[in-house]
């Protein structure tokens, strides 16, 4: 924890009149200079927000910044040493934001790039911010224990040492007598012969109830960020899974599919269950102690659609890593989904009749059921998805036919509501064989939204914050809406809209995520106990039943244990059902918020649900925002096609293995081999799939005598041709050298080595003096590798190239000219 306490302020002063150094950072830690408490990537827009409380629970604070020219500084927090200067622009002319019920002012540092530990010094107030740092891996903690919550949220799986500190272990829960592995029917519950296994899957939020409808937006948010990013999830999250060559992300979002294919076995039609819980309020915690009995809802259209859109997608996605097992596992979601499909046409005579009250809410305490809008937002979605999937003309009509009546088309807003059918809009907008009509329609209208929580707002400044949301946005989950609003501006981005603003799109998306760590009304970093990984004002508590008031792990630093670290609350609610108390009622919008977790205080409800309470779809839109921002906020002189060449020699055959950055832009590969790294023979040809990112063929006439060079040629969707970097294969394996060549190099280094294994390569460069100053990571596959790698933004001198995985490390020196 890095907050300075009133210990280490008494320690300073003692330490002045002793004559010892002082401690690091600032003698006095102000909370009105907002920061991301995590720090900045070294490319990102840099923007501290200086606050003066004028309305609101805080109205009786006050604090004055230094307002004359330089007074405002950035310090190494090590050395104290001043490496930035510049003076406050005062926000709207002075006015108080009514939002959020603050004056400010914004201290701009982004010209500051150097990587280190920093602070913001007031230099008229002898005042300083936390700490905070700048570095390309500075939110790897973060993403890593956001996304280990899902572990925490598995039903029926004991949370044990080493997957977790020994304070947050539990045993499997909801796995006795009429629970999970045999859940009767709601309609019928004391007949035993209604037992179904519906075991697996996540607790939907802060209740241990399961909802396939509610799995749509945090399954497709999933498997969509991880298709578009891939090499930024790693399989290291110390999750029982770890190591099988499978990114974390996907193995989590594998335990809940599983769980959604037993709730369509169980059915026995090919459609799926609503919902498993229990009917009643009586919780108890730990888990692993609530012995209440499970019950179903059985089979609703709502539900068949989200079973069918997930598997659709889902079939994609793990088809796309390349791995035996996951092909097949692939290719029975693709069934599924289509046996799903087939369901939903006669349930739903043919997407023109849904079932709208399945949930009569006897099974607490979520309503399960979708409107008919939202349904048929799921038939555009799942049509996309099996479109793209199988090519079949049968979606492609039905999407053709639909895609104007999802809700962000026929209305002409594509606000924070929609995430999923909105992705899959614009995924059909990638699909070589999409009707071209269809696709620029989408496009257009899309190209159309910057006035919708986008760059007007941003250009225009006119949240304190720089986190635009309309009052009427702050309601109950309001950080899920907030995650998604800073999602849709990377949209652009990534589908290629508006080209000539993305830079603008990615600073206002960038924006959004720095309101999550702390750069908001509450100074406050929304995730739970962060505070070992660089959060210094963090969420305590929330509203879960695991870790419920008055528990073991009802507050970090009030309880025995405190909640684990990563967890996001629903955020500020101005719709609090109960606006006397305040706060959080009585208070403006971005401040309708307070901090605990008390359901019946003896007395009274307190609904603290409204404010606290985590859920796994405001979890998954803040795991995507910080991944979308981690992967497109550096900048990347590489090609629009980056192809990772790996080979595996094994006599007279050669395995060759590449990756591509972006699917779905190419048309087909020619894999090339020379015997002197000059003059290359066509020898195979490979088309690209739709989403396949990762591609192998066989070379069965290598000659095991000599050295081989091997490249691809890639050639593009408009017959534009980008070539690997070449490879060399020697006679006899070396898998302890690593190379980079040119060197001396000016902009593009080749790195070449040997990888024992399949799995994740981590990539550093240091500085002569050992300070890193470069990170990158991938997944590679096992062999010989050679890799393109950006170094035109270093300067000139010598530098350490180190490669790791979990085995062993290499390095070699390199000369930047």
């Amino acid at each position: 924890m890095k907050t300075k306490s009133h210990l280490l302020l008494y320690l300073s002063l003692f330490a002045q009149v002793s004559a010892h150094p002082l401690p690091p950072g600032p003698g006095v830690t102000t909370k009105f200079i907002r920061i991301d408490q995590f720090g900045y990537l070294p490319a990102s827009k840099k923007i501290a927000i200086i606050v003066d409380p004028q309305t609101g629970y805080n109205a009786a604070e006050s604090f004055s910044p230094g307002t004359g020219a330089n007074q405002y500084q950035v310090r190494n927090w090590n050395s104290d040493a001043v490496v930035y200067s510049g003076t406050l622009i005062v926000w709207n002319g002075g006015n108080t934001h009514a939002q959020s019920g603050d004056k400010g002012w914004k201290f701009d540092f982004s010209s500051l790039t150097a990587t280190g530990s920093y602070y913001i010094y007031d230099v008229a107030r002898n005042v300083g911010s936390y700490r905070f740092e700048i570095n390309n891996n500075v939110y790897n903690d973060v993403l890593k224990h956001a996304t280990r919550t899902f572990f925490y949220q598995r039903v029926n799986f004991a949370k044990q040492p080493p997957y977790t500190d020994a304070k947050w272990a539990d045993g499997a829960a909801f796995g006795g007598p009429n629970q999970d592995y045999a859940a009767r029917s709601r309609w019928d519950k004391t007949n035993a012969a209604t037992a179904k296994d519906l075991h697996g899957g996540w607790f939907d939020a802060g209740d241990y109830n399961k909802y396939t409808t509610f799995t749509l937006a945090p399954l497709c948010t999933f498997l969509e960020t991880y298709r578009m990013h891939p090499t930024y999830f790693s399989d290291n999250y110390n999750i029982p899974e770890s190591g099988n060559g499978i990114p974390d992300l996907l193995d989590e979002v594998k335990y809940e599919i599983d769980w959604l294919k037993r709730m369509q076995d169980a059915s026995g039609t090919n459609g799926l269950f609503l919902k498993v819980g229990v009917d009643n309020f009586n919780a108890v915690s730990p888990p692993s102690g609530d012995n209440n009995p499970r019950y179903y809802v059985p089979e609703c259209t709502s539900s068949t659609l989200t079973g069918c859109a997930v598997f659709a997608l889902g079939s994609t996605v793990y088809k796309s890593l390349g791995i035996a097992a996951m092909t097949t596992y692939g290719n029975d979601l693709l069934t599924r989904s289509i046996n799903a499909w087939n369901r939903a046409k006669v349930t739903t005579s043919n997407f023109n009749t849904f079932q709208t009250t399945c949930d009569d809410q006897n099974i607490k305490s979520g309503d399960a059921d979708q409107g008919v809008a939202s349904q048929k937002d799921m038939v555009v979605t799942a049509a996309a998805y099996l479109f793209e999937a199988t090519g079949s003309s049968e979606y492609k009509n039905c999407f053709d036919t639909m895609y104007s009546k999802s809700q962000p088309y026929s209305s002409n807003w594509w606000g924070p509501y929609y995430p999923a059918v909105e992705r899959a809009l614009l995924r059909y907008t990638k699909i070589a064989a999409a009707t071209v009509t269809v696709a620029n329609n989408i496009k257009n209208q899309k190209a159309n939204q910057n006035g919708v929580l986008s760059i007007n707002d941003y250009n225009n400044q006119i949240d304190l914050y720089r986190s635009s949301m309309p009052d009427a946005q702050y309601h109950w989950g309001s950080n899920q809406v907030k995650a998604n609003a800073g999602l849709d501006n990377f949209d652009f981005v990534t589908f290629t809209i508006n080209t000539a603003q993305s830079n603008t799109y990615k600073e206002a998306g960038e924006s959004y995520l720095h309101w999550f760590h702390g750069v908001n009304p509450m100074g406050k970093v929304m995730l739970s106990n962060m505070y070992a990984y660089g959060g210094d004002s963090c969420v305590n508590e929330f509203y879960h039943s695991w870790f419920n008031n008055g528990t073991a792990w009802d507050n970090v630093f009030t309880s025995l244990y405190g909640p684990p670290p990563g967890y996001v609350p629903g955020g500020p609610n101005k719709d609090f059902s109960i606006p006397s108390m305040t706060p959080p009622g009585g208070q403006p919008p971005q401040k309708s918020y307070k901090e605990w977790n008390t359901g019946w205080n003896g007395t009274a409800n307190e609904n603290s649900w409204e404010i606290t309470e985590p859920a796994i779809y405001y979890q998954a839109a803040y795991i995507s925002l910080l991944a979308r921002v981690m992967a497109t906020a550096l900048t990347n002189p590489l090609p629009l096609h980056s192809i990772s060449i790996a080979a595996e020699r094994n006599g007279p055959t050669v395995q060759l293995t590449w990756e591509v950055d972006h699917a779905d832009e190419s048309k087909f590969f020619e894999v090339e081999r020379s015997v002197d790294g000059i003059r290359f023979t066509r020898i195979g040809q490979v088309d690209a799939a739709m989403n396949i990112t990762r591609y192998n063929i066989t070379d069965n006439a290598a000659d095991p005598g000599n050295i081989l060079y091997y490249r691809i040629k890639e050639t593009g969707l408009q017959d534009e041709v980008h070539y690997s970097s070449i490879i060399k294969i020697a006679a006899t394996i070396d898998k302890d050298n690593l190379s980079a060549y040119p060197n001396p190099v000016l902009e593009q280094l080749v790195l070449s080595g040997y990888a024992d294994e399949n799995g994740l390569l981590e990539l550093r460069i240091f500085d002569v003096s050992g300070q890193l100053i470069g990170f990158q990571k991938w997944m590679q596959s096992k062999g010989n590798y050679s890799r393109h790698i950006p170094v035109g933004h270093l300067s000139k001198g010598i530098y350490w190239v180190q490669v790791s995985n979990k085995e062993k490390s290499m390095q070699v020196k390199i000369s930047k000219l």
